[in-house]
């Protein structure tokens, strides 16, 4: 059997002032949605055994009108296809509060769609192979409930585990947010062999063990993961070959730190223009220039930077002035929105007792929620 793996497409997905000539939607939510498109047309081109969905389908638990239609034509596709699609909702999607409903109820009308969403344990047998759903479970009390119930039926041919949340063996592959799932080792923990595990919610491709893997996103959400690759996974049960499938996606790249010191306007700008090439266009880019003269600070024009990069989809700017400590607060050429005013605030902050990147990703959940 061949399983076809993929996660965290974030449908609904919006970010930046960018709009889409053709379209008129939101270059990044258009983004996000190439992305899908992209991973529904190679499953009907590659026509898996198997289609697996380990959660965060949409971005929120309440997505737009788009994004449910984006969602539901693809995979309706699949339905029509014959190709069993194997679904889990994820923290995102998740409701607070259960009794408001979920759209997973609408997509689990599908023919051949499986879908698991009610915070707790599920199975579902597809030739011969178990398929043992956690979907995100809102409590505590819920997830020990759901791993406690998960039982292995003899008479399946091959067991496939699928859930979405934060893998906490020797290593922790959290995202930072405040409502993740942490999982533990079940194998380890019950003494139970799954022939594959396939997770969501780490926006990397990692294989933790052989058989027990993150697909990682479709899509980028954050300049943090701007080294990862975007796609899916093909796994054959029989053999345990995975591959890697690569998809297209927008970039982003964080430029290396420039040191101003001693160096004119003119100077800096010289040096930008060199730093402004092929990889930067299109591309969502960061720069951070640093040990910038007081008074070259006041003749530095934010305006003649944008022109510069003015090739970039984006550009998230960072300055500091030689006068800061190493500890002072991040000033920029102008005031951005809260979240990112607060992530170039976190990048200062040197308290080694303090996990930041996990501070630094609830507090953008917080605001983005506030914005």
């Amino acid at each position: 059997m061949k399983l076809l793996h993929f996660s965290d497409t974030h449908l609904g997905f919006s970010e930046y002032t960018k709009i889409d000539p053709a379209s008129g939607l939101n270059q990044r939510e258009k983004d996000f949605y190439d992305a899908w498109d992209q991973v529904i047309e190679s499953i009907l081109q590659i026509r898996p055994d198997v289609v697996v969905h380990a959660g965060d389908l949409f971005h929120t638990p309440r997505p737009s009108n788009r994004a449910i239609r984006v969602a539901l034509e693809s995979i309706k596709k699949i339905s029509d296809a014959g190709i069993p699609f194997v679904i889990i909702s994820g923290n995102h999607e998740t409701p607070r509060i259960r009794a408001t409903g979920s759209i997973f109820e609408s997509i689990a009308l599908f023919k051949n769609v499986y879908a698991a969403y009610s915070g707790k344990y599920e199975r579902f047998r597809i030739m011969d192979i178990d398929f043992h759903c956690i979907p995100h479970c809102s409590l505590t009390e819920e997830l020990e409930e759901a791993l406690h119930s998960v039982e292995i039926d003899p008479s399946a041919e091959k067991n496939v585990f699928i859930t979405h949340g934060a893998w906490s063996g020797k290593t922790f592959y959290g995202m930072g947010e405040f409502n993740e799932q942490r999982l533990p080792d079940i194998e380890g923990m019950f003494g139970v062999n799954f022939d594959y595990i396939a997770l969501g919610h780490y926006h990397r491709r990692v294989d933790i063990k052989d058989h027990v893997c993150y697909s990682g996103s479709t899509e980028r959400t954050s300049l943090n993961e701007h080294n990862s690759q975007c796609g899916f996974l093909t796994i054959d049960l029989q053999n345990m070959q995975k591959q890697y499938h690569e998809i297209n996606t927008r970039p982003m790249v964080k430029l290396p730190p420039l040191d101003c010191k001693n160096l004119t306007a003119v100077q800096i700008y010289d040096k930008l223009n060199q730093l402004a090439d092929a990889k930067t266009a299109n591309a969502i880019v960061q720069l951070i220039l640093t040990g910038i003269e007081e008074h070259t600070f006041i003749k530095l024009d934010s305006r003649a930077v944008d022109e510069i990069f003015a090739n970039t989809f984006h550009l998230e700017k960072q300055f500091y002035r030689a006068a800061q400590s190493a500890d002072a607060t991040l000033k920029s050429s102008r005031i951005e929105s809260l979240p990112v005013e607060f992530e170039r605030y976190m990048a200062t902050v040197t308290d080694r007792e303090l996990d930041q990147e996990r501070l630094a990703k609830l507090g953008m959940v917080y605001l983005s929620q506030f914005e």
